[in-house]
């Protein structure tokens, strides 16, 4: 495995040493900033090469944040940290017992901010605490990577599945919903049998859908049932949650309803639904798989129009409320994914904005009149 260690160089040398000794003593490779050979590449790129490149990236964090005046207006270590983060591929060791400086500060925050679950790090004082921490972190990496392969191929065809099929015609009592489909693997047991009917656990649910983080309204009935061994919740204005034993989870969203005697789709109020379903996924994945034994997702997308028709920015629509030329592409049918079609789990939240805009783009040109 090759593993690329980021963080300041002067000054830091010594816990440096500690974590290319931890590296070795488990026969990996180590990608290192003083490796690399002298050329017309800039060093900037050279690190950022190196981190693509390798499988783990192990973050130090200690007192002092680096230099900053660069093209990115950030230090070279946070930006290895944000390219590697996506892929889910860092393992943070932060020093403790040190005033950092304020911007070093921010960096941990947004550190801490993306450690959770197996990606976990620790804390350390001393190199010799570092080396045995990294050592500990390298090798439960290496077990949780030991799973059963992921059939990707299942996954999408699980996510298009859940995804309800409208009718031809139908038009229902409720505004425009976003349905939004997560499916993680490798496909194991998330929630137990037990646990998906006990009353407390969906009562939590239920909180956490109806607070400022959810999507559901506290002023409409709840509705909470099993459907073939999936718990499902639901309100009367169409927002909806299904999950089942394997974490799989459709989050059906309301979409905001344009102003005007026509209701075509608002692209703004489009992308703030996917916003609302993204979060909310990443927040429940996290309450009922904090050890990430799901480490791939595959997410879908389609919207239930009821009877809405066209596409429309805000302002376009504010324009002229109550008329438009309707020419909706109805060849594109089904639901719309991203390609290629499987993410790492923790891009969930490390590439949310990018996920969005890009389900965005793709319901655009399905629904854009």
């Amino acid at each position: 495995m090759k593993i690329f260690v980021s963080s300041v160089m002067n000054g830091f040398e010594e816990y440096r040493e500690a974590a290319f000794a931890a590296i070795r003593s488990l026969d990996h490779e180590i990608i290192r900033a003083e490796d690399f050979p002298a050329s017309n590449i800039p060093s900037r790129v050279a690190c950022l090469q190196g981190v693509r490149e390798a499988d783990l990236v192990v973050l130090i964090l200690g007192e002092r944040y680096g230099w900053s005046e660069t093209q990115s207006g950030i230090s070279p270590t946070h930006e290895e940290f944000r390219e590697a983060a996506g892929e889910g591929k860092v393992i943070p060791f932060v020093q403790a017992g040190v005033t950092r400086e304020e911007a070093q500060q921010r960096f941990v925050d947004e550190v801490e901010d993306y450690d959770t679950g197996m990606h976990r790090g620790q804390t350390f004082r001393s190199s010799e605490e570092l080396r045995t921490e990294v050592t500990r972190a390298i090798a439960r990496h290496q077990l949780s990577a030991a799973t059963t392969p992921v059939d990707v191929g299942a996954l999408v065809e699980k996510a298009r599945d859940v995804i309800p099929v409208e009718e031809c015609g139908m038009v229902r009592m409720t505004g425009p919903l976003l349905h939004l489909a997560v499916v993680g693997g490798p496909v194991q047991t998330i929630l137990r049998p037990s646990e998906i009917e006990n009353q407390s656990l969906v009562d939590s649910i239920v909180a956490d859908l109806s607070s400022a983080h959810g999507y559901f309204s506290y002023r409409l009935r709840t509705a909470p049932r099993l459907d073939q061994g999936a718990l499902v919740i639901e309100q009367e204005n169409g927002a909806a949650l299904r999950m089942d034993e394997a974490g799989a989870m459709l989050l059906s969203v309301p979409i905001e309803e344009a102003t005007g005697h026509l209701k075509p789709l608002i692209e703004e109020h489009v992308g703030q639904a996917i916003e609302r379903g993204l979060t909310f996924a990443d927040r429940l994945l996290e309450k009922f798989d904090r050890t990430q034994r799901l480490t791939r997702i595959v997410i879908a997308v389609d919207i239930g129009t009821s009877g809405v028709f066209g596409w429309r920015t805000a302002n376009q629509q504010a324009a002229s409320p109550d008329s438009m030329q309707i020419a909706m592409d109805r060849s594109a049918s089904g639901s719309v994914l991203l390609n290629p079609p499987d993410r790492t789990r923790m891009a969930l939240r490390a590439e949310r904005a990018r996920i969005r805009e890009d389900l965005l783009a793709l319901l655009r040109r399905k629904y854009r009149s």
